[in-house]
């Protein structure tokens, strides 16, 4: 299953309530009443992932009344911009950028966007998580992304709503597990229980955020193993096991990487005026020489008669 994308750009202004209800309902039950006389605004991206499923939304000023849930899910939201109120008189709890809530579903709840907001929302199922944490105070815990655990849970759902592949059911349960230690570590995991989430969902989420970081500074040539431990705050020891994990080094993967960030600019008609030697340089090659080789290796031809067979398979369409 790929990520399901929503917006009301693409509904008329009369329906947009309604839809962006129904859409929203597919991750969590609920009743909107937009507010202000301001038009009707909301972006939506969702992804199930067996038992869990997480949601990215962009809304207007908005009240969400969400009923009394007892289908057994535990909902994690992580205010990414704007803010409101969740809850009512004496619970009333504000929440502004950065802040960890988690929603409490026995009973109803009504949420108050009061500004342009954006919201991760998280849900996944309840007992795992308490089997981890052994307390159930714990789900009362002030939490915000100060926490380490907190931001690689964030990191992690961002990471699986970001990739447009389709999950096999096997993988989305594999996901859906790390997500689960994820929020056990957020709220505190102990014992047996919190060095399985350590293990298992800890060495995911971090494994996802150092390949990000590997991605984001591809194009720069001297990039090294050192550079990305330190952006991440941890040893270099430690992103070198996280690669050994998947039977890779950490160089063959930046390789690896590269040579498919030029493999997709040479299928882009919009870098036609760039000859193959900068296309490798802004993939972070050095040596193109070396970058022609294994190129050839990798696809079995050379860069110039990839960008020739793109060229051919367009003009024969």
């Amino acid at each position: 299953m790929i990520p399901t994308k929503f917006s009301t750009r693409d509904v008329p202004a009369a329906l947009r309530r309604e839809v962006v209800e129904a859409a929203y309902g597919m991750h969590v039950p609920n009743s909107i009443d937009f507010l202000h006389d301001a038009p009707v605004a909301a972006e939506m991206v969702m992804r199930h992932l067996g038992d869990s499923h997480v949601a990215f939304v962009e809304t207007s000023p908005v009240r969400l009344t969400t009923p009394p849930d007892d289908t057994g899910m535990l909902y994690i939201g992580v205010t990414e911009r704007g803010g409101g109120v969740i809850g009512a008189n004496d619970d009333a709890v504000c929440v502004r950028p950065g802040d960890v809530r988690l929603l409490r579903r026995e009973r109803k709840c009504v949420t108050i966007v009061s500004e342009p907001s954006a919201v991760l929302s998280i849900a996944v199922p309840r007992e795992p998580v308490l089997d981890r944490i052994g307390n159930s105070d714990r789900l009362s815990m002030p939490l915000s992304l100060q926490s380490p655990a907190a931001r690689m849970l964030r990191s992690y759902a961002l990471h699986l709503l970001a990739d447009a592949t389709a999950f096999t059911a096997a993988e989305q349960a594999v996901f859906s597990s790390h997500i689960v230690d994820l929020a056990a570590l957020m709220l505190g995991a102990r014992g047996d229980g919190g060095e399985q989430a350590r293990r298992r969902g800890g060495r995911a989420a971090r494994r996802e955020m150092v390949h990000a970081d590997i991605r984001r500074h591809l194009g720069e040539s001297d990039l090294s193993i050192d550079q990305v431990a330190k952006r991440q705050g941890v040893s270099p020891a430690y992103v070198r096991a996280l690669f050994y994990d998947q039977g890779t080094s950490f160089t063959e993967f930046v390789q690896d990487e590269r040579l498919a960030h030029v493999d997709r600019l040479l299928c882009d008609p919009s870098f036609d005026r760039h000859n193959i030697a900068s296309l490798a340089l802004l993939a972070g090659f050095g040596d193109i020489s070396w970058f022609n080789q294994l190129f050839r290796r990798r696809f079995d031809m050379t860069p110039s008669q990839r960008r020739a067979d793109r060229r051919f398979a367009v003009a024969a369409e």
